[in-house]
């Protein structure tokens, strides 16, 4: 359960960062505040790429030896103390391993300008299942956090929750944006989710020292 909040909190606190990648896509896209229901169908489509990953990337953990346990251990306690340090604007690390999904998106960008304009519920959820694609160190971290998992449905519900994390936020984007990002934004809110994340990192290290 304690990796799972960690998880949500780590999508939470992306919010800044989503709003300012996905936020102008989805105001393009017409997911505005005229139609909730198809800007709720993007952001459901963008958790079933995060389980669909998380599935992914938790059965390759299941089958690793385990000895390679603790090694996923110090990955995902290390991104999370990165992503602390990102978010204290102390380290720019999370974003340039953004690198790494670059090609999968180039794939998944074509298909996607198929479906605009955005006009209907399937296609929304569509859209947002090839978004949830785009390159992000944050969602990486995430991922990366599944993994210590080692079993693809924990890893599935990892990701599920840090996908309803990021839902405040991404919602806002399109819904409630001058409302919501202010607070997305405040120094004590990003100093607060930080110091929660360096909490978390640490937890996730203490069973390598027993």
């Amino acid at each position: 359960m304690t990796d799972y909040l960690a998880a949500f909190l780590l999508g939470l606190v992306s919010s800044g960062h989503c709003m300012g990648m996905c936020g102008g896509l989805m105001l393009a896209a017409g997911l505005n505040a005229s139609k909730p229901i198809i800007a709720i169908g993007y952001n459901i489509g963008r958790l079933g790429t995060y389980m669909t990953l998380g599935i992914s990337f938790g059965a390759l953990a299941g089958l690793l030896p385990e000895q390679f346990l603790p090694v996923l251990k110090i990955l995902s306690a290390s991104l999370l103390l990165l992503t602390a340090l990102y978010l204290l604007e102390l380290s720019t690390i999370v974003n340039r391993i953004e690198i790494i999904g670059k090609p999968l998106w180039s794939l998944a960008q074509k298909p996607a300008r198929r479906l605009l304009p955005v006009n209907k519920l399937s296609t929304s959820i569509a859209l947002g299942f090839l978004w949830g694609l785009i390159p992000c160190g944050l969602v990486y971290t995430a991922l990366a956090f599944s993994l210590s998992q080692t079993s693809a449905t924990s890893a599935a519900v990892s990701m599920f929750s840090f996908g309803l994390g990021t839902f405040p936020s991404m919602l806002g984007a399109s819904l409630l944006a001058s409302r919501v990002r202010p607070w997305l934004i405040n120094p004590w809110f990003k100093k607060t989710f930080a110091l929660m994340l360096a909490v978390f990192a640490m937890v996730t290290l203490i069973p390598l020292t027993n």
